[in-house]
């Protein structure tokens, strides 16, 4: 019996620490931080330096290879003593009293986070909920080009030599939808001129949760909220011009251009999979991240000659070339458990505090100096251990804490480093000649900001409506079914499903706000 009761005590104890923050008897304390498949590991010398430096033991709540994240913090993560998660989802969780507000603390314990607040208010109402509250301290991002087309220039000079892109104008920059469309069906029909392998993927994306919208706004389309030239909150999946979309991307699909998992949602990063076995045709991706694969530390797994390059938007049918992603203003945000003690809630601040620092600013962007990078006066240089080792420089920035979404300031100068000037280029290209979507940055977070009942009716309806439009578009597209057009009376039935979901609810939650 006294054996037993040992053991439930012990069991109760385990479960009072997990409740209160995951705290042990050490004296640590937990962070929950998930980034594109990375986790926060307190080896990681940025994270080990400030840990040091502070005096805080502040151990990961994920595992290495923790991927489900979003299960894991449901199920405990959201517990942890510091959570960087996207706004919306702390700032619901704080106003029922999960997230402390961190007003009194930044004001007493975090000089640096206050004077950034002071000289940037704009910035400071980024972080504070609707009722006036900050709880949490976000990750500011510099920038504004994200991603852009690439198509791989190697197989286009394959074609070209071989006479098979006689309807494909030189000037990849000037290719209207339907050229993309043919010059897609030019590397399909002519796969053995371009590979050894048995299939190819003249189309893919690697971004699981934008890629529709990212191919619809080739007809004028989007499956986001948007904001209308008329100042009207829209849900682009119920306008006509969708209907037109998807009765092409599934034509496209039956055709054959389109990889088949695309709807997937796979975690891997496609492009690294797809070029390297000689099999990816086209794609959309980050800018910076897609020319990486040019460079020589992935020469030795692609194919001799292999070529990425950057193209405008294509054409759409009224002369208009619209990119549709563009980087946000803000990243997630840091925010503190409730069930943290006051002594802990003081670290905790502070650790934020120091990456808001000249110093700290420098070592989340950069990493470690001398190791990562060197500085002469303002300029920045990467070593070989972020530019040579076998990835892309954002990745190997990751491995050492660097640009991991911690609380602080992003530098641009970070990713200036290592871009190429083709790179470069393109991203002038994007931005000078005004392909940039802005207006769809308005329903971004953090410009709107919603109350506690509006968050919960919010998320309860874009849960819903999601699953019932990837139903749908699994259906329409992966199965084809409307390849051959789509019926008014499935349209009807479809926009009907879509508001019954709640769509109507978020769009007139959304328009008070832009009314204001």
């Amino acid at each position: 019996m006294k054996k037993i009761f040992s053991l439930i005590s012990v069991i109760i104890l385990a479960f009072i620490l997990v409740a209160c923050g995951g705290g042990n008897k050490k004296g640590d304390l937990t962070i929950f931080l998930y980034q594109e498949q990375v986790v926060y590991n307190k080896d990681m010398p940025v994270f080990k330096t400030v840990n040091d430096q502070l005096g805080i033991n502040l151990r990961g709540y994920l595992q290495r290879y923790d991927s489900d994240y979003r299960n894991r913090f449901t199920t405990g993560g959201f517990r942890s003593n510091l959570v960087i998660y996207d706004q919306d989802t702390i700032e619901s969780y704080g106003f029922n009293g999960t997230y402390i507000d961190l007003t009194d603390l930044i004001d007493t314990h975090a000089p640096n986070i206050k004077s950034f607040f002071d000289a940037n208010p704009e910035q400071k109402a980024w972080a504070t909920a609707s009722d006036g509250k900050i709880y949490g301290v976000p990750f500011y991002t510099d920038g504004s080009t994200a991603k852009a087309y690439f198509v791989r220039k190697d197989w286009v000079d394959t074609l070209r030599a071989a006479n098979k892109l006689t309807n494909i104008p030189e000037d990849l920059n000037t290719l209207t939808v339907l050229d993309f469309e043919n010059l897609l069906k030019a590397f399909k029909d002519n796969r053995q001129l371009l590979t050894t392998q048995a299939n190819i993927y003249p189309f893919f994306d690697q971004d699981e949760d934008f890629w529709i919208s990212e191919l619809a706004s080739l007809w004028h389309a989007t499956g986001e909220f948007y904001v209308s030239s008329e100042n009207e909150v829209e849900f682009g999946p119920i306008q006509p011009e969708f209907k037109t979309a998807v009765e092409n991307i599934a034509r496209w699909m039956e055709l054959g251009l389109i990889d088949p998992n695309i709807l997937d949602g796979s975690k891997n990063d496609d492009r690294q999979t797809y070029f390297a076995r000689n099999v990816g045709g086209a794609t959309r991706g980050w800018i910076g991240t897609t020319y990486s694969f040019n460079d020589d530390v992935y020469s030795d797994i692609m194919v001799d000659g292999f070529e990425v390059v950057a193209i405008a938007p294509p054409t759409r049918s009224d002369d208009t070339k619209l990119e549709p992603t563009i980087r946000k203003e803000i990243g997630k945000v840091g925010a503190i458990y409730s069930g943290t003690t006051e002594a802990d809630q003081i670290k905790l601040i502070k650790w934020m505090d120091y990456y808001f620092s000249e110093a700290g600013q420098e070592l989340l962007n950069f990493g470690i100096l001398n190791e990562t990078y060197t500085k002469d006066g303002e300029n920045f240089t990467y070593t070989d251990k972020i530019l040579n080792d076998n990835a892309t420089a954002t990745a190997n920035l990751y491995k050492y804490g660097a640009q991991l979404q911690s609380p602080g300031i992003q530098n641009f100068a970070y990713e200036a480093a290592w871009l190429s000037p083709e790179a470069v280029a393109a991203m002038e290209l994007y931005v000078d000649n005004g392909y940039l979507d802005y207006g769809y940055t308005k329903l971004i977070y953090p410009n709107i900001k919603l109350s506690r009942q509006e968050y919960a009716d919010v998320n309860a309806a874009r849960t819903q409506i999601t699953n019932e439009l990837n139903q749908q578009l699994y259906q329409w597209i992966v199965n084809k079914q409307a390849s051959k057009g789509i019926s008014q009376t499935d349209w009807d039935q479809f926009v009907n499903l879509m508001n019954q979901s709640g769509a109507q609810k978020i769009i007139d939650i959304y328009q008070q706000h832009i009314n204001q």
